[in-house]
C-alpha cells in the first residue's frame, strides 16, 4: 500500500503541507473544469482533446503539452486505490467545487476506494493556503460517504448536459456537499440574464470598468474581492474582458485603458441588451439568441427564444 495522498486542484498547498507537519505525497489536478466547454459523453480522450484545446487556447500554451498535462492528472486518478487514504482539498468555491464533482465522477465506480476518499473541512470563507500551519495541522478530514460521492457524480452529468434545467432543479436539492448548492447557483448565473443578456461575470466586470478600472489588474481584484464564491483568475478576467470587446456592437472599448462603450453604458443602464458571442458553458451553447436564460425574477433557468 502506497502512502498517503493530498488531492488539490492546484499547487498552492505543494509545500504548505510539509510544513504545517502533513506527511504524504501530493496529486494537483489543474484543469480549470468551472470554465469552457465541458461536454461529456464518457470518452475520455474526447474529453482531453477538448479540454487540452480550451486551456492552450485560454493560455497560451502549447495544446500537445497541456494534452499530455491533464492526460498524466486524469491517469493518476486511476491508481487511487492503491493508495492507505486520499485526503481531498476542496474549498467552498465554483473552481473547487466543480473540481471536486468532476474527480468523484470518475471515481464514483471504483469500489476499491470506497472509504478511503476524506474531505478537508473548509470554513466557506478563507482558502486553505490563507491558514496559519498551526491551523492547516489542526484540521480532520472525514470520510466522504456515498451518498456524498452518488451525488456528485448526479451534479456533474447535470453540469454538463446541454439543457442546465436540470442543473438548476438539481441545485435546489438538499445535498450532502455542505459548498456545493450555492456553487452551482452561481454557476447558473453566468448565464445571459433576461434582463440585459449580461451573465454575472461579465456584468460585475463591466461594472468595474464603468466605476473606473481601467486596467484588467483592477478589475480582477474588483472581482474577487466582490464574489465570495468565484473566486476569478487573472485569465479569466482577461476572457471576460475580451468577450466583452468583441464585435461592431462591443461593450468595452479596445483603448489601451479600458472604458465602457455607449452600448455598454446603455446595457448597463437597462436600455439595452448583450449579445454574447457564441462560447460553451460547461455543456450548454451560449448563443448571440441563447436557447437558456437565467431570470432573477424567477431565480431560475428559462428556455430562451431560440430553445
Amino acid at each position: 500500500m502506497t502512502p498517503l495522498l493530498h488531492l488539490r486542484c492546484g499547487d498552492d498547498l505543494r509545500g504548505r503541507l510539509q510544513s504545517a507537519g502533513i506527511a504524504g505525497e501530493y496529486l494537483c489536478f489543474a484543469d480549470p473544469v468551472c470554465v469552457g466547454p465541458a461536454q461529456d459523453d464518457g470518452d475520455l480522450m474526447a474529453w482531453l482533446g477538448m479540454r487540452a484545446r480550451y486551456v492552450a487556447l485560454h493560455t497560451g500554451q502549447d495544446p500537445a503539452a497541456v494534452r499530455l498535462r491533464l492526460g498524466r492528472e486524469y491517469a493518476a486518478l486511476n491508481g487511487l486505490h492503491r493508495r492507505e487514504a486520499v485526503w481531498l482539498w476542496f474549498e467552498h468555491d465554483l473552481w473547487d467545487q466543480i473540481a471536486l464533482i468532476r474527480i468523484l465522477s470518475l471515481l464514483a465506480e471504483k469500489r476499491l476506494l470506497r472509504g478511503k476518499l476524506l474531505l478537508l473541512p473548509a470554513d466557506g470563507d478563507r482558502s486553505f493556503p490563507a491558514l496559519s500551519d498551526a491551523e492547516l495541522g489542526a484540521l480532520q478530514p472525514t470520510p466522504l460517504s456515498d451518498l456524498q460521492i452518488e451525488q456528485a457524480a448526479e451534479a456533474w452529468a447535470a453540469f454538463a448536459a446541454p439543457d442546465p434545467r436540470g442543473l438548476d432543479a438539481f441545485s435546489r436539492r438538499e445535498l450532502a456537499l455542505p459548498f456545493l448548492a450555492a456553487a452551482l447557483r452561481r454557476h447558473l448565473r453566468d448565464l445571459p440574464w433576461t434582463t440585459d443578456g449580461l451573465g454575472e461575470t461579465e456584468r460585475r466586470a463591466l461594472r468595474a470598468i464603468a466605476e473606473g478600472a481601467t486596467d484588467e489588474a483592477t478589475v480582477f481584484q474588483k472581482l474577487q474581492d466582490g464574489d465570495p464564491i468565484f473566486h476569478v483568475t487573472d485569465l479569466i478576467v482577461r476572457e471576460v474582458i475580451n468577450r466583452l470587446r468583441q464585435g461592431p456592437n462591443r461593450l468595452v472599448s479596445r483603448d489601451a485603458q479600458l472604458h465602457p462603450t455607449p452600448r455598454g453604458a446603455a446595457v448597463l443602464a437597462g436600455t439595452d441588451r448583450f449579445r454574447p458571442p457564441p462560447r460553451f458553458h460547461a455543456g450548454v451553447h451560449v448563443l448571440p439568441d441563447p436557447p437558456w436564460l437565467w431570470d432573477p425574477a424567477q431565480v431560475a433557468v428559462i428556455p430562451g427564444p431560440a430553445a
